[in-house]
């Protein structure tokens, strides 16, 4: 199976199980999506119009979203390693193989997961949740983050994160998720 036909069916069962604060949150963060992004032209005519139209959806429940959240949910993939693809097609049910390059990410200057589609952008990780401002010095404040990375990877080794009420934001499964540069 190719990586794009694995992410397909993932996207079809995350869909499913999406509840409405998550279907809102998803919506909200790619209703600026416009003509500049290659996926727009996909999208229905008619949610085309809802997005130049409105300033955010009016209910989130409504299956005309769902072009759209198929495409928010598909880029949650990127990155993403074939490996943990395989494992997820086989709790759907299926045991093959998945082929296909997996995208390039950059690494985490905290964790060292590729997380990040570029580095120095603040870009937030999903395995530590450190927010890429472009520290590399290991004792030096970073300001977004309110410490050094030093401190920032010891929390990492220990607790699994940059602190503890960042745990919450993390993927639990972020470390099968993405491949390490360790």
């Amino acid at each position: 199976m190719t990586r794009d036909e694995a992410i397909d069916l993932l996207v079809g069962r995350d869909l499913a199980r999406l509840f409405q604060d998550e279907r809102e949150v998803l919506l909200l963060d790619w209703w600026s999506i416009d003509a500049g992004d290659p996926e727009y032209e996909g999208l229905p005519d008619v949610l085309k119009m809802m997005i130049a139209g409105t300033d955010e959806p009016d209910d989130p429940k409504n299956a005309i979203y769902d072009p759209l959240l198929k495409i928010a949910l598909k880029h949650s993939y990127a990155g993403v390693a074939n490996s943990y693809l395989k494992n997820q097609i086989i709790l759907l049910g299926l045991n093959c193989a998945i082929e296909g390059d997996v995208e390039v990410l950059v690494a985490c200057p905290c964790c060292r997961y590729r997380s990040l589609r570029v580095s120095d952008a603040y870009e937030i990780c999903r395995v530590c949740f450190w927010e890429d401002d472009g520290t590399t010095e290991f004792d030096r404040l970073s300001g977004p983050n309110n410490m050094s990375l030093r401190d920032a990877q010891q929390n990492f080794q220990n607790i699994g994160a940059v602190t503890e009420d960042a745990l919450r934001y993390v993927l639990s499964d972020g470390r099968d998720r993405y491949i390490s540069e360790k």
